[in-house]
């Protein structure tokens, strides 16, 4: 007996070191080479003499491109006291990218007007508030086509006339904040479902948001922990009587279900360490946690300007070069759960303020807008996105000699066995501490890896406790459930109903295991899937056919001896990547250790219990007593770790093994909420190092490996989750 577990345990050291071996020889740094942004000109929108537009309405109606409204100076400039003019044509561009197309003037609005805001839906291109030269408007309207021909319709006016406002559409619903009514300032907020806006119901009128008003600021609803918010970033207070004008250099935060306002960093400073504040500037969503933000007004000059300081007539200010008035042409870009800001990119045809955005074929377009105070650009360029996602030949080397390692590990125990007792229980030989390794492996699913490192990245650690409820649950099922099947010596769990009860019970308990399992297992294969072909570029199509068929052959070949011998592997690769990941997140930490910790206590992420009663989050009641409820289930009657109970020589070894696996459960899970924490303090000190386009926090972790990590190592973690 001794001879064979040394055998077995030789043939999975082979293994290990041949997987290391590969890794210690072909290790080199990871690719970093993320966020690439590439711009393309389009076709110039040209009104009267070539000037483009500023203030417009934009976006895409049954995929084709809208740009309605807008003002300029058409004839005289702004310098030298030319009258800014307010339009009603409505243009179309069929496909920005057809060569050869240009604009074409298709209709007109009810009136002129600029300074609204727009959003599209799938009924058309609504037109909300803005300016006609003389006052503000209340007037909301769609855009629309019916077959070929162009229609407009008068849709709910806003409460309150409104321009220079901002506004967005999230999950069907258009918010709209700030701007001006007649020149006087507004921080009121209003919100309405499209379908009550199309049926003619009225506004809901929301509490204002704090703070002083906001004009031309950004809006935009993005996801932070999962949770939407609201955010309403930088503008500016022009001056009254009591006060100067401000700028407002941050931004403010709306959780959408709670209700409860708060401010953002501040907006990244310049070069020069001065302030910006997205004053006319574009923003839109990227990904599942950032807005990106283009163009906007130098925040200095600005508010000296509006404040009366550069010494200057009102003409002669609007008379210098472009270049003078310093027009932001850095891409800014917000991530939403660290709150952090970062630069991507720098493109002076996007240094505009009073654009219109309009996101577009896995892009954005940004359409027209000023080049300097007075002076419209008919510019139009496609801003495209490109993220690097290639697993590499090095990782695609260790994947393929590990999944190989798996496949020879099934046919080596297929050779030993002797019959459907070696196959089921493994004959009585696996020694307690691989036994209680399989057990934690095997309930360390693919998504438990990634989920409890992503919950804590974008949470805390309140549901740690739910991990230390697994050791609580082994002492119960030592003392009674072991032994219970232990003793009737069966190869299921479900052999007990039949001699309890019948054959029909036993087959119907089995068959809904099955199914379960079955269910189970879409969800194991589909959502880490999802996740690698995010962070990996492998199609994912070919992570499920990977995970699936391999898995399968070892299995079938070597029956539960294979299956523990590769969850020995797995157990011992997956951890020691996880104390590894935690350490290196960790330690990269601006500021190391020391760092970590600031950031981390600063910002909640070591919360551990929540002892309130409210049993609608994760509180310390709702996730212990879910935790021991779900194990003891798990641990008493599922047959996946029911069968390891029975592969040991004794009961005195399956208890061991039950033990190990309850500890490692408590100590283990200690590196994944680490890894959890490291990560969010990792990228708040390194936010430009985010994939900006990443729509799931669930990817974060493989995202990491995959950037962070050597190649080869980050291989051996991605083939251990398959």
């Amino acid at each position: 007996m001794m001879k064979k577990k040394d055998s077995n345990l030789k043939a999975v050291r082979h293994l290990l070191v041949c997987l290391l071996s590969c890794i210690t020889v072909f290790a080199f740094g990871a690719n970093h080479d993320f966020n690439h942004l590439d711009l393309k000109p389009l076709a110039p929108l040209s009104v009267s003499g070539g000037q483009g537009l500023s203030g417009h309405f934009a976006g895409v109606v049954d995929g084709k491109i809208i740009v309605a409204g807008g003002c300029n100076f058409p004839n005289v400039p702004a310098a030298e006291g030319g009258e800014k003019v307010f339009y009603d044509d409505i243009y179309l561009l069929e496909n920005a990218f057809k060569d050869n197309e240009n604009w074409k003037s298709i209709g007109k609005l009810p009136k002129a007007v600029a300074y609204g805001v727009s959003v599209s839906t799938p009924q058309g291109l609504i037109c909300l508030g803005g300016n006609d030269g003389n006052h503000s408007l209340s007037d909301v309207f769609l855009i629309s086509f019916h077959g070929e021909e162009l229609k407009i319709t008068a849709l709910s006016s806003l409460p309150v006339a409104l321009d220079n406002m901002a506004g967005c559409l999230s999950e069907n619903v258009i918010y709209v904040a700030g701007g001006q009514s007649d020149g006087i300032g507004s921080n009121r907020f209003f919100k309405i479902n499209v379908e009550a806006l199309l049926k003619g119901e009225s506004w809901e009128e929301l509490p204002c948001f704090p703070g002083d008003f906001r004009l031309q600021p950004c809006m935009a609803v993005q996801s932070n922990a999962g949770n939407p918010n609201l955010y309403l970033m930088g503008g500016y207070a022009a001056p009254t009587e009591s006060r100067e004008g401000i700028v407002h250099n941050n931004g403010l935060r709306l959780d959408l279900k709670t209700g409860l306002w708060s401010e953002t960093a501040p907006i990244l400073a310049d070069a020069d360490g001065a302030p910006r504040a997205l004053i006319g500037a574009v923003c839109s969503v990227s990904g599942g946690s950032h807005l990106v933000f283009f163009g906007g007004v130098n925040a200095r000059i600005f508010e000296a300007a509006i404040n009366g300081k550069l010494g200057e007539s009102h003409y002669d200010y609007m008379s210098h070069p472009a270049d003078w008035y310093r027009f932001n042409d850095k891409v800014l870009v917000y991530h939403t759960l660290t709150d952090t800001w970062f630069e991507n990119g720098s493109f002076p045809q996007l240094a505009k303020a009073g654009a219109a955005i309009v996101p577009y074929q896995n892009g954005w377009l940004v359409i027209g807008g000023e080049s300097k105070p007075g002076i419209r650009s008919n510019e139009v360029s496609f801003v495209s996105l490109e993220s690097h996602k290639s697993f590499g030949w090095l990782n695609w080397l260790v994947l393929i000699v590990y999944l190989a390692g798996m496949l020879l590990l099934g046919y080596y125990f297929m050779r030993k066995e002797k019959g459907g007792d070696d196959f089921f229980k493994g004959g009585g030989r696996i020694p307690w501490w691989a036994a209680g390794i399989s057990i934690y492996a095997t309930m360390l699913s693919a998504i438990t890896y990634m989920a409890y490192p992503a919950k804590a990245y974008a949470t805390n650690w309140t549901y740690y406790p739910m991990l230390i409820t697994i050791l609580l649950v082994s002492f119960p099922v030592i003392k009674y459930y072991l032994p219970f099947f232990r003793r009737l010596n069966v190869t299921t769990a479900y052999e007990y109903l039949e001699r309890r009860f019948s054959g029909a019970v036993r087959l119907m308990a089995s068959a809904v295991f099955i199914i379960f399992m079955v269910a189970r297992m879409a969800l194991v294969l589909y959502l880490p899937s999802l996740a690698l072909t995010a962070v990996t570029g492998i199609n994912i199509w070919v992570c499920i056919a990977l995970m699936g068929v391999i898995t399968i052959i070892y299995c079938t070949m070597g029956g539960v001896e294979a299956v523990i011998w590769s969850d020995f592997v797995q157990g011992i690769i997956l951890v020691g990547g996880a104390l590894v990941s935690a350490a290196y997140l960790i330690f990269s930490t601006e500021g190391g250790f020391g760092g970590f910790v600031d950031i981390a206590m600063a910002d909640e992420k070591l919360k551990l219990v929540d002892w309130s009663f409210d049993f609608t989050k994760a509180t310390f009641w709702v996730v212990v007593l879910g935790g021991i409820a779900n194990n003891l289930i798990s641990y008493t009657s599922d047959q996946t770790v029911i069968q390891r109970y029975l592969t040991t020589k004794n009961e005195k070894s399956a208890s061991h093994s039950i033990l190990l696996n309850g500890v490692m459960s408590a100590v283990i899970s200690i590196a994944f909420f680490a890894i959890g924490a490291g990560l969010y303090t990792f990228f708040k000190t390194h936010p430009a190092d985010l994939d900006i386009s990443m729509t799931k926090t669930d990817a974060i972790f493989p995202f990491f490996m995959m950037s962070q990590l050597p190649a080869g190592v980050a291989g051996l973690l991605i083939a251990a989750i398959f």
